[in-house]
């Protein structure tokens, strides 16, 4: 299943309140090759860093510098925080996340990632790698965001590229795998 339009910005912010949109106008790239380092060469360093699978990533622009900011899920459904320097390919910060005072919370969130995790391990999710490859060759296009949403257990990447026309295109990949289902 895949969903795809090209980014309004004046609907985006009517939906989702101009706050939201604002966030992130800045952390999009302007062309297709203002980075040295790309969305996926960087989700390969940190994968190479962490020994870990890719689950989210995004461009953010930090202190007048781009960084791409990349989840991982360890091999026990731990959440671990991979930040890497647009330009330079440099691992910044790589850390476990912890974002809860609630144990019993984090609890669900790690299964919930063991869950996500095998099925990415045994076929059933596609890669982060995989659904981003998908939409690049689709829109001719570079990624500079990707998300994971779960709508009622439909679980989708939600990606954020440019194209090669410079605009801004965001479009739903099924993570299920056509192949497995």
């Amino acid at each position: 299943m895949k969903k795809s339009n090209v980014f309004k910005p004046a609907a985006v912010a009517m939906i989702f309140g101009m706050t939201a949109f604002t966030a992130y106008a800045s952390d999009a790239p302007t062309s297709m090759n203002q980075d040295s380092v790309s969305l996926l060469q960087a989700v390969e360093i940190a994968k190479n860093n962490t020994n870990a699978v890719p689950m989210e990533a995004e461009r953010d622009v930090e202190m007048g510098q781009a960084i791409y900011e990349i989840e991982l899920i360890g091999k026990n459904g731990e959440e671990i925080h991979t930040v890497v320097n647009a330009t330079t390919g440099e691992v910044i910060l790589t850390q476990q996340r912890r974002d809860h005072d609630d144990d019993h919370h984090d609890d669900d969130d790690q299964v919930e990632n063991a869950l996500w995790l095998s099925g990415v391990n045994n076929g059933k999710y596609l890669s982060l790698e995989t659904a981003v490859k998908q939409a690049e060759a689709e829109f001719g296009g570079k990624a500079w965001s990707v998300e994971m949403d779960d709508d009622h257990n439909s679980l989708t990447y939600e990606i954020e590229m440019l194209n090669a026309n410079g605009k801004r295109v965001e479009t739903k990949i099924d993570a299920v795998n056509p192949a497995k289902s």
